[in-house]
This record gives structure tokens, sequence and C-alpha cells, in this order.
């Protein structure tokens, strides 16, 4: 045996480059299976029954082009494209900001899975000047103008 065969050695890879090697590919497998359950879980929380989404969404339109508060007192009924006819009824409040209100809507509507009446409650807030009094506007204005001329005071 020469000494450039002792140098060389058998052809291949030593013990130590194949344990590199699958550890290597241990870590890659772990990380991309992990990576891919994600993504399997997240299909899955993402996933909403879009009829249901889009009948809410008629809804509020419905509710949001009334203009006139006493029409939104009385509430009312709509048919919706998947969930057959729904009711909804509204509560309101004045907030701290001239002319804002909170609107808070009740639906009630068929759910689908389970057979029965559901109620699907939400919070929303809106501008309509034509719902203000107009001596508590003043009110509201004047107020935020005194909180901003101390707040300002206050900075100087």
């Amino acid at each position: 045996m020469n000494r450039d065969q002792a140098r060389r050695g058998f052809p291949g890879f030593t013990i130590v480059e194949v344990m590199v090697a699958l550890a290597i590919f241990g870590i890659a497998v772990v990380a991309f299976s992990g990576s891919y359950i994600n993504v399997i879980n997240a299909f899955g929380a993402i996933q909403v029954d879009q009829a249901f989404e889009q009948d809410l969404t008629l809804i509020r339109q419905q509710v949001f082009i009334l203009q006139e508060i006493e029409d939104l007192e009385e509430g009312g009924d709509v048919f919706t494209g998947s969930h057959g006819e729904a009711s909804w009824r509204v509560e309101y409040e004045p907030t701290l900001v001239a002319d804002l209100f909170k609107l808070t809507l009740y639906v009630e509507i068929l759910d689908l899975e389970k057979g029965e009446m559901r109620e699907v409650v939400e919070t929303h807030y809106l501008t309509r000047p034509t719902w203000s009094d107009p001596v508590e506007r003043s009110v509201l204005q004047a107020e935020t103008r005194d909180r901003l001329l101390e707040k300002q005071a206050g900075l100087d």
C-alpha cells in the first residue's frame, strides 16, 4: 500500500459525516412538519360560514341605511338568503363626542348547524347629526373645546 492510497482511504462517507447529515435531516423534518401542522390548524381556525357572514352584512346594511331614529327603535325583520327570516333590534346611546352614537345591534338568526335561533350582538359607533339634540350637541362641543384648551394649557 503506497502513500496515496493510505491518504485517500476507502471511497465513501465517514460515520461522523453520516451522523451530521442525519441530524440536519431530522431537524428539517421536525421544522417542516411543525409548519405543516400550523398551516392545517390555521385553515381550520379561519374557516367561516360565508353565508352566515353575508346574511349578517345584509342585516347590517339594512340597519345602517335607516336615518330616522324612530325606524331604528322599531327594529325589524329581514329575509336572508341562507338563514331564513332574521329579526333585529337596536339599542343606542350618545357618547361624549358630539353626533357620535354607540349602537348595539341584536340579531336573532337561525343557526343551521343547531337548527335553533341564535342571538348575535354587535357594537358599532355611528355619526348621525340628525339624532342629536342641538342643545346637547352645543354642550358636548363646549366641553370638548374646554378639555382641549386645558390640555393645551398643560403642555405649555
